[in-house]
């Protein structure tokens, strides 16, 4: 993977999410995996804070206090919501996108009532992470919706075709 491609990938999330230099993040993901290696890719583009958590499914169990921004899995975000001060820290997190894979209609039922942005993410690893972003607590969500300077549209086969030259 292009370093540039991935600094471009950290830039455009960094952006669409309003996260300014200082802000703190939290890798909970595997850093040998595109997850995780972008989550510190973005901390060392904006200058964000990274605080830690191994890899587990209750990535704020040991915290004091939220950070501004997380990555999290489905399973990670459902066991959270099952530990009451874990869900009230949640809560807190600014900036929740949730990926690596579908976020049930119960999950987000749950998420639904946030005070902050929750964000369902689509992506792979051949897109670095995420390449649009879908609303999960409004009052009526919306689809998802492409990051700036990505175009997505089907073919006549009805495969979905991604065109986001500035990472892949």
């Amino acid at each position: 993977v292009e370093k540039e491609r991935m600094r471009n990938s950290a830039k455009a999330t960094c952006k669409i999410l309003n996260l300014q230099a200082g802000d703190t993040a939290l890798l909970c993901l595997p850093l040998h995996r595109i997850a995780g290696m972008m989550m510190a890719v973005r901390a060392f583009t904006q200058d964000l804070q990274l605080i830690t958590s191994a890899p587990s499914t209750h990535p704020l169990a040991r915290l004091h206090r939220p950070p501004v921004f997380a990555a999290m899995t489905p399973m990670q975000v459902w066991e959270t919501l099952r530990v009451p001060r874990e869900a009230e820290m949640l809560r807190q997190v600014r900036q929740l996108i949730i990926g690596g894979g579908a976020v049930s209609a119960e999950l987000e039922d749950m998420l639904r009532s946030f005070p902050h942005n929750v964000w369902s993410t689509y992506g792979m690893t051949e897109t670095l992470s995420h390449i649009a972003l879908r609303r999960i607590n409004k009052a009526s969500p919306t689809g998802y919706q492409p990051l700036p300077k990505v175009k997505v549209s089907i073919d006549e086969n009805d495969c979905l075709l991604i065109d986001a030259p500035e990472v892949c």
